[in-house]
Order: structure tokens, then sequence, then C-alpha cells
């Protein structure tokens, strides 16, 4: 069974969040909309925040120093196939509004009360729902998908 890591990010501008308009010639989660994000690269897998502030400036052009309190909230686990999907999702506040797109797809400024009504992967709208049911909380959790529904714990020492 292979490993396949993954970082995700979830930006946030006042009552808005950055979410991508997946592009319809993508392999994963074609057409849907997601975070922003990507594949872990082999120098990276010791370091996915790195890995995902590279993939948050080449997908929006944002850099870190635009980024504010960046952390990691959610570990997601599922199994697809022959393959063991580990996704590290961060999420971080922005005053930067100016975005340029990449060949990922479309960048959008999506109102939070609106963003469950998107069409996305099953885990996105999971954790996104577990999120907004307190966006504050500093706490890691991992979330585990079995069948349909998402299993949450802490991640704690």
């Amino acid at each position: 069974m292979k490993m396949r890591k993954l970082t995700g990010a979830y930006l946030l501008n006042d009552n808005k969040v950055l979410m991508l308009k997946r592009s319809k010639e993508r392999t994963l989660a074609s057409n849907l909309w997601t975070g922003i994000g990507g594949h872990v690269e082999a120098i990276e897998h010791n370091n996915p925040v790195e890995s995902c502030l590279r993939e948050i400036f080449e997908e929006t052009g944002i850099r870190r120093h635009e980024i504010e309190q960046f952390q990691l909230r959610y570990i997601l686990m599922r199994r697809s196939k022959n393959e063991i999907r580990q996704h590290y999702i961060y999420f971080g506040r922005t005053s930067q509004e100016n975005i340029t797109n990449s060949d990922e797809g479309e960048l959008y400024w999506i109102d939070l009360s609106e963003v469950l009504n998107l069409e996305m992967p099953l885990t996105v709208n999971h954790m996104l729902k577990h999120f907004l049911s307190s966006p504050t909380d500093k706490t890691i959790f991992i979330g585990t998908v079995n069948k349909s529904m998402m299993e949450w714990s802490c991640l704690s020492e």
C-alpha cells in the first residue's frame, strides 16, 4: 500500500475564505471546490508547513509574510484503493485580496455563510463543517473517513 502526503490551506479574510474551483482537467477533485494545496515534495516530508506555504505561493501569489495566525488545524486520513492519503490542513488569515490564478483552477473569496453550499469532496465538506462550528479552537484534530462519515479525535501530547 502506498502513502500520499498532501497539504492544504484555507486563508480567511474578514468573513470570507479563499477557495479554489479546481480545473476540469485535474485528476484529483476535478471541477470541485477545495482549498489551496497539493503534494508534499520529497524534501518536505518532515516539514509539511513549508510544503503548504510553497503551494500557497505557487497557486495564489500570496507570500508567507502576508499570512498571519497560520496554524495546523487538521490531519485528514483516508484510504483510496491501494493508497492512504494523509492531508495536513492549515488555516490562516491574510489581508491580501489580490490573487493570481494558476493552472489548478480559479480562486474566489467565498463568504463563510455560503461555503458549505459548494460542491466539494466529502473530506473537505466534513472538515469545513467542523471548523465552522469552532473557528477559534486551537486544537489539532485528526479526521478519518469511515464510509461516508468523518470520525474526529484530538491530537494531544
